[in-house]
């Protein structure tokens, strides 16, 4: 995948930055260094997963908010979920992403279709860990509901515990694999069109 152009990044960045506004949270983070960050990280390593290029971690973000609402309509007869704690969760459970990639220098790396590798980091936090102790360092605040949903993807937690978990980590989980599903198959089609 390329990366997003400018034109589209703002069309993005737009769309992003009124949804963290209208949530409360730009309080919490530096705004235009965030943009900035946000624009230039991908959300994965690997090409063939369609979120390896700048500007796919915000592309992630957006989809998987608007996945997880999509998924809590369709339930709302039956669960009630907080939308605001829903899109709060959703906006900030992959920012960490922003400071765990480094672009690759070597050929061999990007011929085999990794364009990105992790950086070494201290701590061995996950993803959704991360995300926490940035947003918490930052002043934001979470429920118990909130705080278990921002650890959705995070492949640590026991398969024992996931049928006690509360809905809206169930909903935000969903919403991210489908999101992860459409980026790889949308790669998949790009590079079948480009072998035609």
């Amino acid at each position: 995948m390329s990366n997003l152009s400018e034109a589209q990044a703002n069309v993005e960045w737009t769309k992003f930055y009124a949804k963290f506004e209208e949530l409360g949270l730009t309080q919490f983070y530096d705004m235009d260094k965030l943009r900035e960050e946000v624009v230039a990280s991908p959300c994965t390593t690997s090409e063939d997963s369609g979120a390896a290029y700048k500007g796919a971690l915000l592309m992630h973000i957006i989809m998987v908010m608007g996945l997880s609402q999509r998924i809590a309509k369709m339930i709302s007869g039956t669960f009630k979920i907080d939308e605001n704690s829903l899109m709060k969760v959703c906006a900030l459970m992959h920012l960490s992403k922003r400071n765990m990639f480094e672009e690759v220098t070597d050929d061999w790396s990007i011929k085999r279709g990794y364009p990105f590798k992790f950086k070494e980091l201290g701590g061995v936090m996950s993803t959704g860990e991360r995300s926490i102790l940035e947003a918490m360092n930052n002043g934001v605040k979470f429920t118990a509901e909130e705080f278990e949903a921002m650890r959705a993807m995070d492949n640590s937690d026991d398969a024992s515990k996931k049928p006690f978990q509360g809905i809206m980590t169930t909903v935000i989980r969903q919403a991210n694999e489908l999101a992860y599903s459409i980026e790889k198959e949308r790669y998949k089609k790009i590079k079948e069109q480009q072998q035609k």
